[in-house]
């Protein structure tokens, strides 16, 4: 039936149903939500949902990470699902993590800033010893290379 725009109601001849399937495209959105929870020692979890508007079915998510202060050296993985562990990250390092949904190709990107757990730092560096006396001693030292955090005393 279909009604008129003075109310009035007209039937006509009915049609067959017909299903139109539209062919799948890119992701439009990003995931969204993008989450991360650290993974002592030295990795992180990250999260995410679906895009809003994935335009077809998701077949997995191209998760990618690189420190934040470095330029070109970005590890991509594939991820089937919502979320992915990343182990074996440097300690107390600020990395930048970017999820992009894949249907017959590739969305756009999601990002994300996270930073990884501080551990115990390596050794000093030149310890020495002098001014030996019977009750004291001066100890001098460098700084450890890799701090793995923030010192905050010795």
């Amino acid at each position: 039936n279909i009604r008129s725009h003075d109310g009035k109601v007209m039937e006509g001849q009915k049609s067959n149903a017909s299903v139109v399937n539209t062919t799948e495209y890119i992701p439009t959105t990003q995931p969204r939500v993008l989450t991360f929870a650290t993974r002592p020692p030295s990795g992180v979890i990250v999260s995410w949902h679906e895009p809003e508007t994935p335009n077809g079915i998701v077949r997995y998510y191209i998760v990618g990470y690189m420190l934040e202060d470095a330029s070109g050296n970005t590890t991509f993985m594939q991820v089937t699902g919502l979320s992915t562990a990343i182990d074996g990250l440097m300690p107390f390092r600020q990395y930048n993590v970017t999820v992009q949904a894949f249907t017959i190709g590739a969305g756009p990107a999601g990002s994300l800033s996270v930073v990884t757990d501080a551990i115990t730092p390596s050794s000093p560096q030149h310890i020495t010893v002098s001014n030996l006396t019977s009750n004291s001693l001066t100890v001098r030292w460098m700084p450890s290379i890799n701090p793995n955090g923030n010192v905050k005393f010795y």
